[in-house]
């Protein structure tokens, strides 16, 4: 892992109750969420710090606490193509808990972040020792595989405005109300996509002068939610 500033050590209770949030480990009893949070490590990241290389040890699990975290990988010419997004109590790292290896992708921070650091040998040895957990395990896996197979899915069947849309539609049950903070430049959606960033700017553009959103930077009002979702055939 590449070095990062460790600074605010997450106390006990905060990593426990970050634990807990997860939904990978939120079967684990308050033993086995303490014994975890002992064995954890605290660290900062600032805005565009590498955190994880592709074909680094995947010897860890993180737990994201706050800001957020972009999963990529980089094409042969040298352009970024983001494959997840992770906010706070979301984990990063499953795969290699299951089968230790290389880092698949690069992980690097977007805007300030803080995550926890936990051992991979220390997940797994609650993994053999708590079905439930392991239950959790193979969920977030099989999540994992359907993200992906619809990320694929959405690039061979619709086009960049409609799968714009779809982020947006996404974005907005996230945050459970119709005003959100995309919290990504277009050149990150773009890539996020699979399209450029003048053709995610001519599909918000489109859906403002049809008002079906409105854009002010990144933050994004979504004024016609059911035409968005008839458009996106979400």
């Amino acid at each position: 892992m590449k070095a990062a500033n460790v600074s605010h050590m997450l106390d006990d209770d905060e990593a426990v109750a970050l634990l807990r949030a997860t939904t990978l480990l939120k079967e684990l009893d308050e033993e086995d969420l303490r014994r975890l949070a002992a064995r954890a490590v605290t660290r900062r990241y600032r805005r565009g710090q590498v955190v994880f290389t592709e074909g680094e040890p995947a010897d860890t699990l993180l737990v994201v606490a706050q800001g957020r975290l972009k999963v990529l990988t980089k094409a042969d010419d040298g352009r970024d193509h983001v494959l997840n997004i992770h906010g706070p109590r979301e984990t990063i790292g499953e795969l290699n808990i299951v089968e230790p290896g290389t880092r698949s992708a690069s992980v690097e921070a977007l805007e300030p972040s803080t995550a926890l650091v936990l051992d991979r040998t220390a997940v797994w040895e609650l993994v053999k020792e708590r079905p439930a957990v392991a239950e959790q395990l193979i969920r977030a896996l099989v999540a994992h595989v359907r993200r992906l197979t619809g990320a694929n899915a959405d690039l061979v069947f619709l086009d960049l405005p409609r799968r714009v849309a779809k982020l947006l539609l996404m974005r907005t049950r996230e945050a459970g109300r119709p005003v959100i903070e995309l919290g990504l430049t277009q050149t990150e959606i773009a890539s996020l996509l699979g399209g450029s960033r003048q053709s995610v700017n001519q599909a918000l553009r489109e859906f403002e002068r049809r008002t079906w959103i409105l854009s002010e930077g990144q933050t994004i009002t979504i004024l016609q939610l059911e035409r968005l979702r008839r458009f996106a055939g979400d």
